[in-house]
């Protein structure tokens, strides 16, 4: 046995008491069978920052590395704010990365979802999916980290139209898989967000939003 092999074996879970959405529950469901067993997922998990106090849907943790899952209804979020939310979590280091899906990919396009982090973050992986993760996943995804491979790196978001077929294997619509990371490493927009809440340490984070919006920051 090598040292990698210890990835085949086990499977991780998430504590279900914990979940606060069906999004959630589909979201991880999917994902853990595909990870690391010796790594630990953490559901609503709590971080302070220097403007409050924030819960990040799941958590994985290994080795000391922690990387975040956000799954986003609808309903229930604002993409501008979840980028000074992120920005400021991330400012603390406790967590190294941030994923965002929507609601509607990780109903319609989890594999592919997935599949992103496979492609960003494969150590999380247990070795079975790298075996046949290229046989879930839509062909426009492989495709775009072939040819997109510097461009994604290099970007926090991901867009990738994927062709919707009948059985005659005719192209009838498309959807859009629209995901994002973020990197305490990474030089994001989030970064500068950050440095207005740390230049107005006695005000809120909706005062901060409301005046950026009137441009007055």
């Amino acid at each position: 046995m090598n040292g990698n092999d210890i990835r085949d074996f086990g499977q991780p879970r998430a504590d279900r008491d914990k979940l606060e959405s069906p999004l959630e529950e589909i979201f991880v469901q999917g994902l853990e069978k595909y990870l690391c067993p010796s790594l630990e997922i953490l559901s609503q998990y709590e971080v302070q920052t220097i403007a409050g106090k924030f819960r990040v849907d799941f958590v994985v943790e290994l080795n000391g590395h922690k990387i975040g899952f956000e799954c986003d209804g609808k309903n229930y979020h604002d993409a501008f704010r979840d980028e000074w939310r992120d920005g400021l979590i991330l400012h603390t280091e406790e967590i190294d990365t941030i994923y965002r899906f929507k609601g509607k990919d990780v109903y319609w396009l989890l594999d592919d979802c997935i599949y992103i982090i496979y492609k960003n973050d494969p150590f999380i992986f247990n070795n079975r999916y790298e075996h046949f993760c290229s046989n879930l996943v839509s062909q426009a995804t492989l495709e775009y980290f072939i040819t997109d491979e510097l461009r994604y790196r290099n970007h926090e978001d991901t867009l990738i139209g994927i062709d919707i077929k009948n059985e005659d294997d005719k192209v009838i619509g498309q959807l859009s898989l629209e995901t994002i990371r973020r990197g305490k490493n990474t030089n994001g927009y989030w970064r500068r967000l950050v440095e207005i809440v740390v230049s107005n340490p006695n005000s809120s984070l909706d005062e901060l939003i409301e005046l950026y919006k009137q441009r007055k920051l």
